[in-house]
């Protein structure tokens, strides 16, 4: 058994390493609280203004699908420049950016959309009161972890982890 010793240097590195994921992360998600209060407070918004069905899509979908983007206004502007510290401007980061989100919306309204269905669709769901927020929490969980890794390792990908 060959066992590899760390020197405290690297350690050093190592706990400087997890430290700035931590700080990252907390940054995040103070960053994605915000930007899920924008989305709620948009869908609920858009829930009641919208008719029930728009362009052929149910307005569950449609109100998501508006209130996530509103959302990831939010989540661009402050977690480009507080979380990742990037202030340069960089087509190609928006780009990923925007693809990035724009698979995270697909996740996001299909998970959404889904609980939905099961929630007010099957009978053991019917005692759980407010399904909107159940499903929107749900989603939102789901596409937050994609977001966090994809722009952690893919948008602004810094220093090595």
């Amino acid at each position: 058994m060959n066992i590899k010793w760390i020197t405290e240097s690297q350690w050093w590195l190592y706990s400087k390493t997890i430290s700035n994921l931590k700080k990252q992360l907390i940054k995040f998600v103070l960053i994605g609280l915000t930007a899920v209060m924008v989305d709620l407070t948009c869908y609920y918004l858009f829930l009641t203004i919208f008719p029930e069905h728009i362009f052929s899509l149910t307005n569950e979908a449609f109100a998501k699908a508006l209130s996530f983007l509103c959302g990831m206004g939010v989540t661009y502007f402050f977690n480009k420049h507080w979380t990742w510290r990037q202030t340069n401007h960089s087509k190609v980061r928006a780009f990923k950016f925007a693809l990035l989100y724009g698979t995270s919306l697909i996740v996001n309204v299909t998970v959404n959309s889904t609980l939905i269905y099961v929630l007010h669709n099957y009978d053991l769901f019917e005692p759980i009161p407010l399904k909107y927020l159940v499903a929107f929490i749900g989603a939102t969980g789901v596409s937050s972890i994609i977001n966090f890794i994809g722009q952690k390792f893919w948008v602004f990908k810094i220093g090595h982890f």
